[in-house]
């Protein structure tokens, strides 16, 4: 088993966890300790669960959990550029990278056995 640092999915978690974090300077004062914070929190909750489905045998929990909070993510990206707080390029970016992270968990998903009965 790979540590999860060198996996395709933390490589692109991390990558969006750096683009929040500048995408989050150009939020308004009265807004950032909220929103920005929130996005910021739900990408390092992304990579902890990341982390925790990869050390363990049944995976699933921890990646529908991962799902939906890149869904999360994804909303509050699309608020921030509604708001014109991010451009329509980096609103674009994020969901690349968003979309990507999702496919990849997606798939993991699939390729896990379902955990045996106790």
């Amino acid at each position: 088993m790979a540590m999860h640092t060198e996996l395709q999915i933390y490589a692109a978690a991390m990558g969006l966890l750096h683009m929040a974090t500048n995408l989050t300077r150009n939020i308004p004062r009265d807004l950032k300790q909220s929103l920005g914070k929130r996005v910021i929190d739900e990408c390092i909750d992304v990579l902890m669960l990341i982390a925790r489905a990869n050390a363990t045998r049944d995976r699933r929990p921890f990646l529908t959990e991962l799902v939906e909070k890149v869904q999360v993510i994804e909303f509050l990206m699309r608020l921030f550029k509604e708001n014109r707080f991010i451009s329509v390029p980096q609103h674009a970016k994020a969901i690349e990278v968003t979309t990507s992270i999702g496919k990849q968990a997606n798939a993991w998903k699939r390729s896990t056995p379902t955990a045996p009965a106790t």
